[in-house]
């Protein structure tokens, strides 16, 4: 009886000691199975990041990203729930970090992009405010593509509204900028047109000055050339005179009415001694030599006159 107990007893022992050692199995297994895993998570998790690192072209850093995201670890790929809540926290942050190399250019635009509220009031260079608008509607078109893999799991916050605030305050600065610029423009153009005015009314003036000065001018020479053309008359009688006393040679006789005295002339054609006028004195007579006499015995010579007085 004995007997039967202590193999009774023996053979527990070794079925106890049986499922004990298989239990041990089994969770050293599974404790292997799940390091492994979690090792292999890991080692993908850091591989993804060092290859995005490693990437310069923006467009293929966001498909690493993307691919990132999709690719995710999950139970449907038989990894075991520990595996998942051991790596998740690595997961996590990078995941952030690499959807902060896309956040961080986001600031970084709107920050080169930004101009504070008092520097703006005071600037008048719209070429580089349109410049800043450009840059930001070009940033809005990014954020828009890449916002749902740069802002999975996060709130995009700030992004959708800052970058339309700021273009907002451009324009409305470049409205006002171009409205003094046209009021100046016409202010300067409305002193230009008063300057031509003013100036337009002095050269007239001027002009009607200088009329009046030469209307005066043209007066008196008008009295000037009729005392000279009355002098003229006179001197047109001495020469008529001589051109009597020429044209006595081819024969001809003139009668000659000075103005002041009657006279008339006959030559002797024969002695070319002339006979001319009858006056208080006389006759006087010359001869084609310039020599001249009267009846009371005065003698002259009618070139040594013109000589002496320059006629």
């Amino acid at each position: 009886m004995k007997k039967k107990v202590i193999i009774i007893i023996a053979v527990v022992c070794v079925a106890i000691i049986a499922v004990v050692g298989t239990i041990f199995g089994v969770n050293a297994y599974n404790n292997y199975t799940i390091q492994q895993q979690t090792e292999q998570q890991v080692k993908s998790i850091d591989d993804t990041y060092s290859k995005f690192t490693k990437e310069t072209d923006r467009a293929k850093k966001l498909v690493i990203l993307s691919d990132f995201i999709k690719n995710k670890p999950s139970t449907s790929d038989e990894i075991k729930v520990e595996v998942l809540n051991s790596v998740e926290p690595k997961y996590n942050e990078t995941l952030a970090k690499m959807q902060k190399f896309f956040t961080d250019d986001y600031d970084k635009t709107i920050k080169d992009n930004t101009i504070d509220s008092k520097t703006l009031e005071k600037t008048n260079d719209k070429k580089k405010l349109q410049s800043c608008i450009d840059n930001l509607e070009a940033l809005k078109k990014t954020i828009d593509s890449e916002k749902s893999n740069v802002f999975y799991k996060n709130d995009i916050g700030n992004y959708d509204k800052k970058p339309d605030e700021l273009i907002s305050s451009y324009n409305d600065r470049i409205t006002a900028i171009e409205k003094a610029e046209a009021e100046a423009k016409a202010k300067k153009e409305a002193e230009a047109k008063k300057k031509a005015e003013e100036k337009a009314k002095q050269e007239k003036k001027k002009q009607t000055e200088s009329s009046n000065t030469n209307n005066n001018d043209n007066s008196y020479s008008d009295n000037t050339n009729s005392y000279s053309d009355s002098g003229n008359s006179y001197d047109s009688g001495n020469n008529n005179y001589s051109s009597n006393d020429s044209n006595y040679s081819s024969g001809n006789n003139y009668n000659y009415d000075s103005g002041n005295s009657s006279s008339s002339s006959n030559s002797s054609h024969g002695n070319w001694t002339h006979k001319y006028g009858d006056d208080e004195n006389g006759y006087s007579y010359f001869d084609n030599n310039g020599n001249a006499w009267d009846d009371n015995g005065n003698t002259w010579n009618y070139n040594d006159a013109r000589k002496e007085f320059g006629m």
